[in-house]
């Protein structure tokens, strides 16, 4: 067997030893470059794991308490918006230097995202060049079709949101059912759209959250992760019109049954007691208009925090104070499957659900808007 010349010049030149020192050193280029590539690429990551997650990841309740709340919230979207432009930035300049790389479209990815993250209201350039881009990358076949239905989704998103001046997504049932459709017929049968319509199903009230959860429980494309998600939103369901047999426990009081503590209609307001020591949010237009002949029971999820100097305390209407200081571990919630705060369940006068959902939904439940009439 004969040797390739090239193969013995190596030979021959690696015999001497400044020679050996040029070639080591050609050889180390790549393995530079290649460092170089993986720390930027680090840096990349590192910048999306500190600008936080997604403002749409979990269903949250979008009304502010008052004017120092709203305020708050503002700074908070302006503050989360320049760090997902760095963000965006960032990635951008990685995914132009290093085109070859195997991370570059996941850079690509990343600034598309971070960018539709940037959107501030009054910022209709940015919107509009991040709209853009973000149609441009999902329409583009050469692309994983894991990561077009993660930019079409997060478009899809917003878009809904932007049509109902700023509600999430998830709490539009009618919108985002066709949007997912929209989408299935756009990609196929997806896992991540699967993984949409779960969030739909936790986040939509009532009735509509659980003919979401039916669509992902019977999805033979469902993860089984998901279907268990899903069948928890249909167990919370099936106590609408079921009687509840609770035991509650008043602040500074002992345990008590619940047909004790809510002998007459009644809206049962869980929140985190951690996170809003000062109770929950969003019930001042109820404090000011009390609805008539309803008794109002607060249960603080875990426990309390202290309140911060100063503060402000949040107008409500009058109710009971109860404490369930084991948190998500407390049977009363295992009991009810919430899973998210704050939640909302509205009970007739024999203790029965007649609906839940956010607590911004909680006058259409009492009017019966968007749950089962009960006999």
């Amino acid at each position: 067997m004969s040797l390739h010349p090239s193969f013995l010049r190596f030979v021959r030149l690696s015999g001497r030893p400044w020679r050996r020192a040029l070639l080591g050193l050609l050889l180390a280029l790549p393995v530079a470059a290649k460092d170089e590539a993986e720390r930027e690429w680090d840096h990349v990551a590192r910048l999306r794991r500190e600008a936080g997650p997604p403002a749409r990841s979990r269903p949250v309740d979008p009304v502010p308490a008052d004017r120092a709340e709203a305020d708050r919230r503002r700074r908070a979207q302006e503050d989360g918006a320049r760090r997902f432009r760095e963000v965006a930035r960032t990635a951008r300049d990685f995914a132009v230097r290093h085109g070859s790389h195997p991370r570059a479209v996941d850079a690509a990815k990343v600034a598309i995202l971070a960018d539709l993250e940037g959107i501030l209201p009054r910022d209709a350039r940015h919107a509009a060049d991040a709209r853009s881009a973000a149609e441009a990358f999902r329409r583009n076949p050469r692309h994983p079709a894991a990561a077009r239905v993660e930019v079409a989704l997060a478009l899809e998103q917003r878009e809904i949101s932007r049509r109902t001046l700023g509600r999430p997504w998830h709490a539009q049932p009618v919108l985002a059912e066709g949007m997912l459709d929209r989408l299935r017929v756009e990609f196929g049968d997806r896992a991540e759209l699967w993984q949409a319509g779960l969030t739909l199903a936790e986040g939509a009230a009532c009735d509509a959250g659980r003919e979401a959860a039916q669509r992902v429980y019977q999805a033979p494309g469902a993860a089984p992760g998901l279907r268990a998600a899903a069948r928890q939103v249909l167990e919370r369901h099936a106590l609408v019109r079921q009687p509840l047999a609770l035991t509650l426990t008043p602040a500074g009081g002992r345990p008590t049954a619940l047909e004790r503590l809510a002998p007459e209609r009644t809206v049962l307001c869980f929140y985190d007691a951690e996170r809003q020591p000062l109770g929950p949010p969003g019930l001042h237009a109820l404090a000011e208009r009390p609805p008539s002949r309803v008794r109002w029971i607060y249960v603080a999820v875990g426990r309390p925090a202290p309140v911060p100097k100063g503060a402000r305390v949040r107008r409500r209407p009058d109710g009971v104070l109860c404490l369930e200081p084991a948190g998500w571990r407390s049977p009363v919630v295992s009991t009810l499957r919430i899973n998210q705060l704050p939640y909302a369940f509205v009970l007739d006068e024999r203790q029965r659900v007649s609906g839940y959902g956010r607590l911004s939904e909680i006058p259409a439940l009492l009017e019966g808007i968007g749950r089962p009439i009960l006999p």
